[in-house]
């Protein structure tokens, strides 16, 4: 009980993040720029699924009661620009239900990514970034189902990311997309796993995927509409007793909610798009033979969560270059709130002119009254 409150505490004191991605610009798309030099963004996310699992079949045990599967992880990055072309992010998954004898893990696994990326080309509309991603196995259980695959080994991959921005002064404000190719490897070659009908097993091949990864933004003032189109291929498949051992495609819509310049808000979900398939065969407990749960992956999926971002760049013991670079960003910053401001205006000057053609329209209205009452 004291292990869940503490992760509720964290959960909604921290702002969002996916772990696979360097930063939480988008649910599990990856842009290739960086985050500003000096700059220290705090994120996390909560997302989750669940379903009642009723007994499949006629012949229903006699002490048969209903399960209430809930699998929730809740995640946290703090991520900071090292340069204009290099930023360090350090990932943990705070929490992970896994429905095992553990019940879940506190804490999970730690994800390290390092990125070099703003690199831009086609006069600056496109930018490309390359990230190299570990994720280092603190959690106690790993290799559960209805989640991506967590080999309890030492997981490392390499990513390539391209983005296209319709305005590269103000990419922010315009409309925006992204695309990821990778490759991953879960390393798991001789891990043992244990099962809770007391099989211990071991991995035979070292597992290995292709990643890729879509996303369009369209955003506005106060919103960011987004849409994400994310799946793996496995090049190498795991061995038949790990549960999470198909490959998928996701939708992911969201939306992101900006009230202030460095907080934002995100509400997103995953719909599962690739049949759904089992490829578990060994003779291993699987929940889904006796209840009715999903054969793989969840049908959907919520995310919830927020950003921070941090400005920690001092300006002691700066070169000229730095200087100019710091002044031509808070010249565009300038500009850019200059832009917001003036939309205000317009939006003010709009609702004024409706106002002045109501109270037109009233007057007149009343003179057409006035004129029959005088009749």
């Amino acid at each position: 009980m004291i292990k869940k409150l503490l992760f509720i505490l964290i959960s909604t004191n921290l702002a969002f993040a996916q772990l696979y991605n360097a930063d939480a610009t988008l649910l599990h798309t990856q842009p290739a720029r960086t985050i500003k030099k000096g700059q220290m963004s705090v994120s996390s996310n909560m997302n989750f699924y669940t379903k009642v699992g009723d007994f499949i079949g006629s012949s229903e045990p006699v002490d048969f009661e209903t399960v209430n599967y809930w699998l929730v992880a809740g995640n946290a990055v703090f991520g900071y620009g090292i340069h204009e072309n290099y930023d360090v992010h350090v990932g943990l998954r705070v929490y992970q239900d896994t429905h095992q004898k553990n019940e879940f893990n506190l804490p999970d696994d730690i994800f390290l990514t390092f990125r070099a990326g703003n690199f831009k080309f086609g006069q600056n509309y496109f930018r490309q970034a390359f990230m190299l991603s570990t994720r280092i196995p603190v959690g106690e259980v790993h290799n559960y189902p209805f989640a991506e695959y967590a080999s309890g080994a030492f997981e490392y991959g390499l990513m390539y990311a391209a983005s296209f921005y319709l305005d590269p002064y103000l990419p922010n404000r315009s409309y925006n997309m992204h695309l990821n190719m990778g490759w991953w490897n879960h390393n798991e070659l001789g891990q043992k796993y244990k099962f809770s009908d007391g099989q211990n097993l071991k991995a035979k091949v070292n597992s290995s995927d292709f990643r890729l990864a879509l996303a369009s933004v369209f955003p506005t003032p106060l919103f960011d509409f987004r849409v994400e189109l994310s799946g793996i291929l496995y090049l190498q498949r795991p061995d038949e007793f790990i549960y999470s051992a198909e490959e998928f495609a996701i939708l992911s819509p969201s939306l992101r909610f900006k009230p202030l310049n460095n907080l934002s808000i995100d509400l997103g979900t995953d719909f599962l798009i690739s049949p759904e398939r089992e490829w578990t065969t060994a003779t291993i407990p699987i929940p889904s033979t006796s209840l009715d749960l999903p054969a793989s992956y969840p049908k959907w999926k919520i995310y919830m969560g927020a950003n921070y971002a941090l400005n920690l760049a001092g300006f002691g013991g700066k070169s000229e270059i730095d200087y100019e670079q710091t002044e031509a960003q808070q010249r565009i910053d300038t500009f850019e709130t200059i832009v917001k401001e003036r939309e205000k205006a317009e939006t003010i000057q709009e609702e004024l002119e409706n106002l002045k053609k109501i109270r037109k329209e009233a007057e007149d209205e009343i003179e057409e009254l006035k004129k029959i009452l005088d009749e």
